[in-house]
């Protein structure tokens, strides 16, 4: 088995870069060089800062939502493990989620909190953060029909939007009726596969896990609303970021809803940055064909691209150190305590 993820890991790095250097090739490094350097310090300072607000914020949203689960985490911790996570997700093909038990490792070590229940704080906390993206999107799609924006993007932010949307109350719903959506489909699983041990601990899993997220949409309410809000902050401070760096770098000022469409559109495209560690190569390549729809030259997005990565690998390099520190990923490898 861990020769097959080392293998799976090995080929989307050569992957991520092959198609990197296939980029840079064609646009020129010195292009992108010249783009980076025309940010200033400036401007890098206001980049770095948007996105240490961003993790503030969404440390916050945690913490409130540990709270009403009686999670009692002091914020240098939980801001360390939000750290220590967004860099273990950050190096592996994980589809975002991989650092996320890191999370609730370091919780269970350093509190007195169960995996389960940390890990359950964490979950609710990410359905509040799609909440908030969401809310943000349809804000400005709403402006987009409103002010009827003549675009050929407009009809694409709407379905982006009400995808998005369904998603969000699909979840919720879930959580708050107590439907047990995942519930019933390991159990169908375990039907019609040949699994039957296996997908029956995972349904016993599955149902301990959702009765857990349950009650921060049953009886932990206000915590929840106060982490939606505060994950909406750190949403906007998401959403500006493509605003600072090109106003620095070409002094253009993006209307409400180029940024929303932008926001949104990036956003769907992380959805596939897991395919390499970083989104290396795929986050470029979705770039170019992003920005190209405002005007932006490819060496312009991807020098963006890089901003970014500059910023986040000073992050990911100091969130593996924290998560040496408390012995974390050691116990990645050990597994999790018994309840």
């Amino acid at each position: 088995m861990r020769l097959g993820r080392k293998a799976t890991t090995a080929l989307s790095v050569v992957l991520g870069v092959a198609i990197l250097a296939a980029i840079l090739w064609y646009i020129g490094p010195a292009k992108v060089w010249s783009q980076i350097s025309s940010l200033g310090w400036d401007g890098f300072a206001l980049m770095v800062g948007a996105i240490v607000l961003t993790f503030f914020f969404w440390t916050l949203a945690w913490i409130v939502v540990m709270k009403g689960y009686g999670v009692v985490a002091p914020f240098s911790l939980s801001f360390w493990a939000r750290i220590g996570s967004f860099s273990v997700s950050f190096l592996t093909p994980s589809m975002h989620f991989g650092g996320e038990p890191v999370r609730a490792l370091v919780i269970e070590r350093e509190t007195d909190s169960t995996y389960s229940r940390a890990f359950a704080t964490i979950v609710a906390e990410r359905i509040t953060m799609l909440a908030a993206l969401v809310t943000v999107i349809l804000i400005g799609a709403m402006m987009g029909v409103y002010t009827r924006l003549s675009t050929n993007t407009l009809p694409y932010l709407v379905l982006i939007s009400l995808i998005f949307f369904g998603l969000v109350v699909t979840l919720i719903l879930n959580f708050f009726r107590k439907l047990f959506l995942f519930t019933r489909f390991a159990a169908f699983l375990k039907r019609h596969l040949p699994w039957t041990r296996l997908l029956q601990k995972a349904e016993d899993s599955i149902r301990h896990l959702e009765k857990e997220i349950g009650m921060a949409f049953g009886q932990h309410k206000k915590h929840t609303g106060v982490a939606f809000l505060l994950d909406l902050a750190a949403t906007v401070f998401m959403f500006i970021r493509p605003q600072i760096y090109f106003y620095y770098t070409q002094g253009r000022l993006f209307s409400i809803v180029e940024l929303t469409m932008l926001f949104a559109m990036i956003s769907v495209l992380s959805s596939l940055f897991w395919v390499t560690p970083g989104g290396i190569g795929v986050s470029e390549g979705g770039f170019i064909g992003i920005f190209a729809i405002f005007g932006i030259s490819g060496s312009e997005a991807v020098a963006y691209s890089f901003s970014l990565k500059a910023i986040q690998l000073f992050f990911v390099g100091f969130g593996l150190v924290l998560l040496a520190h408390y012995g974390i990923m050691r116990l990645l490898f050990e597994g999790k305590k018994e309840e």
